[in-house]
C-alpha cells in the first residue's frame, strides 16, 4: 500500500472480527453500523474506499450502494461476500458489478486479498480524479 494509511469505511452491522483487525493494521478504519450512519460519515469526510457488508442491521448492501449513488459518492465501494465458495461467489461477484460496486470481497478475509482490493480501489479512484481535472 502507499505510505498514507487509506481512509476505510466499514459498513457492517456483525462481527467481521478478522477484517477489522485487518484494516486497523493498515488502514485509518471508521466503522458504521446502519446506512442512515454511512451517509452521515460521508457526507463529512472523505474515503478512498466504503467497505459495506452483504446484510446490515437495518437494510442490505444494496441500499448501501443505492444510497451512495443518489448521492453522487465518488468512493469506490466494496461490498463483503455473504458466502465463502468461488462458486456462488460469481455470481455474487456479477450482481454487485452490475449494481455498481467496485468490487466483492470473498469470505473469509484474508490480509493479502483485502489490502490488494482497497490499494486498486485506491489507484482507481486517483486515476478517475486525474481524468476529471483534465
Amino acid at each position: 500500500m502507499t505510505n498514507a494509511k487509506p481512509e476505510v469505511l466499514l459498513v457492517s452491522g456483525g462481527d467481521q472480527g478478522d477484517l477489522k483487525e485487518i484494516l486497523r493494521r493498515r488502514a485509518n478504519l471508521t466503522e458504521a453500523e446502519s446506512i442512515p450512519e454511512m451517509l452521515g460519515l460521508v457526507a463529512t469526510r472523505k474515503f478512498d474506499a466504503v467497505l459495506c457488508d452483504w446484510q446490515l442491521s437495518e437494510g442490505t448492501w444494496r441500499e448501501a450502494l443505492q444510497e451512495l449513488q443518489a448521492r453522487r459518492v465518488a468512493t469506490p465501494a466494496i461490498v463483503i461476500s455473504q458466502t465463502s465458495g468461488v462458486e456462488e461467489g460469481i455470481e455474487e461477484w456479477t450482481e454487485v458489478l452490475e449494481a455498481g460496486a467496485f468490487d466483492l470481497l470473498l469470505a473469509p478475509s484474508q490480509e493479502y486479498s483485502v489490502l490488494t482490493m482497497v490499494e486498486h480501489a485506491l489507484v482507481s479512484n486517483e486515476a478517475r480524479a486525474l481524468r476529471a481535472a483534465v
